[in-house]
């Protein structure tokens, strides 16, 4: 090259533009860095066949068409000048450079090569990016939109003029879309982490609330609560009542007790938001004494409700023990069956009798009643067990499970067990696509 020539700015290295090699491609697409990182890492590849030129970044998406933002700067030799660490503008306020410089270089979609004349010099881009004489700007196709450009400046005039434009935006587009996927994974990476803990943080108040194997007496029980998620739909408590019984209550050595089985519609964090959410009202109930779990349903249901539709529905199965009257009484809001067992005998008490909390706001539920005998086993359990599917789609079902109930073993614990075991089998793991409770209970007085 000769002094005239590098002086004049049009006779110059070999400017056409180079296809990435597999290893270009493999090291851009390993990138693991922040996004000011990035920058850097894409003026230290286009340095092998761009050497000496400055490289910036300009978001152009929510601007008018020929304006930018200077989201990040680096300049020819490698030094940080502004660094890309808002790279959508999410807290940038300054004003965006809209002058002839901007104009010529973004007017249209497509590569192009802005000579900076006497007149562009003075515009205030052309002083942002260190006053180069040419520049050379390129969008970037990303999603199906443009919202950035790479922009890149060099003191020789001519540096940018033998370059291949057509092939230059593929080469350039490849490079940075190599390098914004992977940082894009991380930023979706760490955002699933926050929100994942975000969940647990749910899930950890929600398991805060289920019962922490209260004693009752004459009652033996075990409890299975299993989220197909973080956190889950699905609510059960168990509380032994003989310190509010009523006045006729004559105690028998054994105690009072109720059981609440929930499940809202859905799975994952909103649901259970609302099941949270049913706990605390629950807790505010004060009832009569003769009201029972009817009481209680029509008292959550009405608080259930709030100024904006919930989107959820909740189906409930609420019982009440008295074992001085031998007598359980029960509501089922549109929740699968309870299973008494009794020998070798198997009777369903409720099958959705009555509709589901969060469809009318006023609406009163019924109690019912059936006897109970010491030694009867009591299964209660959500539509996430009997609708778990195999590989060839079949459910695992409500005849499926009154089967086991009837034949498995007496002690509760060891019931549990056994259907789990069958459970777990029929959908292939231990977790269902639904959130799956089952309670199994046995009057031992």
């Amino acid at each position: 090259m000769t002094r005239r020539g590098l002086a004049r700015g049009r006779v110059v290295a070999d400017n056409r533009a180079m296809p990435l090699t597999l290893d270009q491609m493999l090291a851009l697409g390993a990138f693991d860095g922040d996004s000011a990182a990035a920058l850097h890492a894409l003026h230290a590849h286009f340095a092998a066949t761009l050497p000496g030129c400055s490289l910036a970044l300009f978001q152009v998406a929510g601007y008018p068409e020929g304006q930018c933002r200077l989201a990040g700067l680096v300049d020819d030799t490698g030094v940080e000048r502004v660094a890309n660490v808002d790279p959508l503008g999410q807290q940038d306020r300054t004003p965006p450079f809209a002058d002839a410089l901007a104009a010529a270089l973004l007017a249209r979609r497509e590569p192009r090569v802005v000579h900076v004349d006497a007149l562009l010099a003075g515009t205030p881009l052309a002083r942002a990016l260190g006053a180069p004489a040419a520049v050379l700007g390129v969008p970037i196709a990303n999603a199906g939109a443009v919202r950035h450009w790479l922009a890149f400046g060099s003191h020789a005039a001519g540096r940018f003029d033998a370059l291949d434009l057509a092939a230059t935006l593929a080469d350039v587009n490849l490079a940075a879309n190599l390098i914004v996927r992977p940082l894009a994974t991380r930023a979706l990476r760490d955002e699933t982490v926050r929100q994942r803990k975000a969940i647990e943080g749910i899930a950890d108040v929600q398991r805060l609330l289920l019962p922490d194997d209260p004693a009752i007496r004459g009652l033996e029980y075990a409890a299975h609560w299993q989220p197909a998620e973080t956190a889950a739909g699905d609510y059960y408590d168990l509380m032994p009542l003989t310190q509010y019984a009523p006045r006729d209550f004559v105690d028998p050595g054994a105690d009072i007790w109720a059981l609440m089985l929930a499940d809202v519609s859905g799975h994952g964090a909103a649901a259970a938001m609302e099941a949270v959410q049913f706990d605390a009202i629950l807790r505010t109930y004060d009832g009569d004494e003769d009201a029972g779990p009817a009481g209680a349903l029509t008292y959550a249901n009405r608080h259930f409700f709030s100024r904006r539709s919930r989107g959820h529905f909740l189906t409930a199965f609420a019982l009440l023990s008295r074992p001085d009257l031998r007598r359980a009484t029960f509501v089922d809001a549109g929740h699968p069956p309870l299973l008494q067992r009794r020998g070798n005998r198997i009777q369903r008490h409720g099958a959705g009798t009555q509709i589901p909390l969060g469809v009318l706001r006023e609406h009163a539920w019924q109690n019912e009643s059936f006897e109970v005998e010491s030694g009867d086993i009591l299964v209660l359990y959500t539509d996430g067990v009997i609708e778990a599917r195999d590989a060839n789609r079949e459910p695992f079902g409500e005849e499926r499970l009154a089967e086991l109930v009837r034949t498995g073993p007496e002690p509760p614990d060891e019931l549990l067990a056994f259907l789990r075991r069958k459970l777990v089998a029929h959908q292939g793991g231990v977790i269902g696509s639904d959130d799956q409770t089952l309670v199994v209970l046995r009057i031992a007085h």
